[in-house]
């Protein structure tokens, strides 16, 4: 009779497991990060949100550049990215006229966020990391 009760509650924690869906736990966000959008004749520097499996199996999610309004800047899905591998989504083009853009980075991995980490950074105009800040 205990072994039935052990299978049953088995079974029962074993659904409640695989039925749970992501959860906010799942989702890195950075801090705001600003960068001039509009200075005519100066070349404009990029946003570069970067993503790097540190988990032994392959992960799943999405990486988004996201204005401070919540406007989507650009969204990429990273599909059984390696250990160990890196995926990045860049902008550096902006069609808004506002002088100062306030952006942040989202990342949304299927499974626990521990599995990967992430960053934004602001770059100059040759391309160097001129800002860096971590996603938590």
């Amino acid at each position: 009779m205990k072994t039935k009760k052990l299978v049953l509650l088995g079974i029962f924690a074993a659904f409640i497991f695989l039925a749970t869906p992501v959860s906010a736990n799942d989702v890195l966000f950075t801090p705001m990060v600003e960068i001039a959008t509009a200075n005519p004749g100066a070349p404009l520097s990029a946003l570069r949100c970067n993503v790097v499996n540190v988990f032994h199996a392959p992960r799943n999610g999405t990486i988004s550049i996201i204005k401070a309004d919540g406007t989507p800047l650009a969204t990429t899905s990273f599909n059984a990215l390696q250990p160990k591998e890196v995926v990045s989504v860049v902008v550096n083009t902006f069609s808004n006229s506002t002088p100062i853009t306030l952006a942040y980075c989202k990342i949304t991995v299927h499974r626990k966020k521990g599995t990967i980490r992430g960053s934004l950074s602001r770059t100059d105009e040759r391309g160097n990391a001129v800002v860096v800040v971590e996603a938590k």
